[in-house]
Order: structure tokens, then sequence, then C-alpha cells
């Protein structure tokens, strides 16, 4: 005896070959959407012709957002913050760093190795716009307190990372170099910045996973982890899964617009319906954490102001933050710029988070930024 689904396969094969026969009939089958979890989180979704034959959607290798996590924004939160974390850690102490000045810093690291901490700094030594010590001269020093110290792999243009492992069980994401314009101890700059507290299991051994590839100097060809967001790996695909995935608003803040990809991706989005504020910094405003001339966005302003994109300047705090707030219900938070160096040669870090008290924190943030930026 036939099965049901078999009985079902022969009739519709009946009707298409009776049409084929009959004129003036004519069959229009269209695919239902295909919307799928993976047990990692991810979303597969594709209908119709919105994805390429053969491809999956770019909104596929976006992670859910990790919910065990806390933040922190500067210049409010100060340099207490990392400085509480270094003085209770029992364990050890992993940081890899882009810009390393702050000197209550460096002080609770040596003090940390003199307690046989497993204390590792790993630093970019060519960075734009460092000021004070030099970071060779920053290593030497902590090296001479008992710190295992390393200059940045010379696999990336550079190592613009700014992410510290506590004990094995805490890792801090964040946009802020370790420096008194990033954690409001600055007289002449203060920085707005963001830091994620994060302790999902997932993250933070991905993370000493990579920071073990940098310090070995192993390379790395995937992560994953489909919430950490990490340059040179996967960090343009899941800027544009992020941007793609909006059905309603994007609010971006950022140092810098210098992709034309990325821009593309929020011109379309625009373009769909998707209000989308971004706040950079004005121009000729800069920081000893700048990575390089934000003078250079104005193309990119320029490009994303076409396509309707609401483009303000941060004249009160220098915008040095990387997030990007999708629908109020998904965030970035981290290292990378908007910037085809940040996406594709340097070492960052990023994470995707959804916990709700986070996501309250940033929109208020963002409107409070909002609201005391002009108009670009």
């Amino acid at each position: 005896m036939l099965s049901f689904g078999k009985k079902r396969f022969l009739a519709s094969l009946l009707i298409l070959l009776l049409c084929a026969l009959v004129a003036g009939c004519s069959t229009n089958i269209s695919a239902p959407a295909i919307s799928s979890s993976a047990s990692d989180g991810t979303t597969n979704s594709c209908q119709d012709s919105t994805c390429a034959p053969g491809s999956t959607d770019v909104q596929s290798s976006v992670g859910a957002g990790t919910h065990e996590v806390k933040v922190f924004v500067e210049p409010d939160s100060g340099s207490k913050v990392i400085t509480d974390a270094i003085q209770q850690a029992q364990k050890s102490i992993w940081l890899e760093m882009y810009l390393l000045t702050n000197h209550s810093i460096i002080t609770s690291l040596e003090e940390a190795a003199h307690r046989n901490i497993d204390v590792r700094v790993m630093l970019e030594v060519h960075p734009y716009g460092s000021s004070g010590s030099s970071p060779t001269q920053t290593l030497d020093r902590l090296s001479a307190a008992g710190v295992k110290t390393q200059a940045a792999s010379p696999d990336f243009s550079l190592t613009h990372e700014k992410g510290m492992i506590v004990d094995g069980t805490t890792a801090y994401i964040m946009t802020a170099n370790f420096t008194l314009s990033a954690l409001g101890g600055s007289k002449i700059t203060t920085n707005r910045e963001y830091g994620i507290i994060d302790t999902n299991t997932q993250d933070v051994q991905t993370m000493m996973t990579i920071f073990s590839a940098d310090w070995n100097r192993s390379p790395l060809q995937q992560v994953n982890d489909p919430n950490l967001v990490v340059s040179p790996i996967n960090a343009r695909r899941d800027f544009k899964a992020l941007i793609g995935s909006a059905k309603k608003s994007l609010w971006i803040e950022a140092e810098e617009m210098q992709d034309t990809e990325i821009e593309q991706a929020l011109d379309n989005a625009a373009r769909h319906g998707v209000q989308i504020e971004v706040i950079l910094p004005a121009p000729n405003n800069t920081s000893s954490d700048s990575s390089g001339s934000n003078d250079y966005n104005s193309q990119g302003v320029t490009n994303i102001q076409q396509a309707g994109v609401q483009v303000k300047e941060s004249t009160r705090l220098y915008m040095h933050a990387k997030i990007i707030v999708v629908d109020g219900q998904e965030a970035f938070v981290g290292s990378e710029n908007i910037s085809t160096a940040s996406l594709d040669h340097n070492r960052e870090m990023g994470v995707i988070v959804s916990d709700p008290g986070v996501l309250i924190t940033l929109q208020q943030t963002f409107q409070n930024d909002w609201s005391n930026s002009r108009n670009a």
C-alpha cells in the first residue's frame, strides 16, 4: 500500500503532467520561506530568489547575542572598573591591547605579577597617535616586574584589539584603550567608550584560544563562536549580517566611516525603510586614541547621506566608540572601526549582545549623545 507521502507526490506529478498537455494552463510554484535555528544560535533564512543558488543568506552567520554580560560606559566609569578587576584576579590576567599608557593600570599589572598572578601583556608596538612612553618602554617596564610580555603579532597590520581575560572566566571586550582619554582621566580629550564584561563560557574560552594563537604566532583561520566578531576572520561578514538583519532601526556610534561595502549595506538598509542614525567624531576633533584621521570620513558620510542616513558629529566627547544597535534587540560592541583596514587587516575583537539591561544602557547613552551632537 502506498504511503500518504507517496500518494501526495504522485498526485502532484499527475497535475503537472495534465497542465503540460492542456494549453493555457500555467504553473507558479513558489518556495516557502525557510527559517531554521542552528544549535549555535545562528539563523538561516532564505525566500524565493533572495539567496543565490548554492549559497546561504548573509544573515546566517550572525549570532543571537550573548546574555551573560554587563556593560560599562566611559568616561563615567573611569579606570577603576579595570584596576579593580586586575586587583581581584586570583590566577591570571591576559591582555591584548592597542594602547597601554594609563599608569594606574600599569602599576596594577605590576602588583598582580608580584602576587604570582600569571600576567601576560601583548601590545601593539607601532600604533598611530601614541603619546607618552613608547610601547616598547612599557613592555620593558612590565617585564622587569615579572609580567610576561610580547609585541603583538606581525601577522596583522595592527593589533587594534582592546581585550582582557581574567582568571579564564571573565572577558573584557572593549572599544577603549587603556589610556587617560579613554578612561576619563584626561584634561585635554575625553572619549565616549564602552566595555562589555562577559562571563559566557564559550566566549571566554574562544577569546583564550585567540589570545594563545596570537601569543604563539599560530595562524587562526576560523572562529566557532557565533557571538564573537573577530577581524580579520569574520568581522566584515558579521557587520553586513547585522546591518542586513535590521527591520526598523540602526543606531551606530563609530570613529570611522571608510569602507564602501559597509556604506553600501547601510545605503541598502536605508532604501528599504530602516531608520539609520550615525554619530561620528567632529572633523578635526582628535584624540590620542585615534587610529587615523577622521577627516577621511567625509566621502563615507556623503555616500550614506545620499540614501537618507542621518549623520551627526559629536562635539562634546570624542567619538571613539564602536557600537551597532539593531532594532533595539541586538548590538555589536567592540574594537572594529568601519574601515577596510580594521575589518580586513587588523586583529580586532567584538561581541554581539542581546542582554536587555545592556541594550537599555546602550540606547540611553546613544540618545543622550545624539541630542548633544550637531548635524553633519
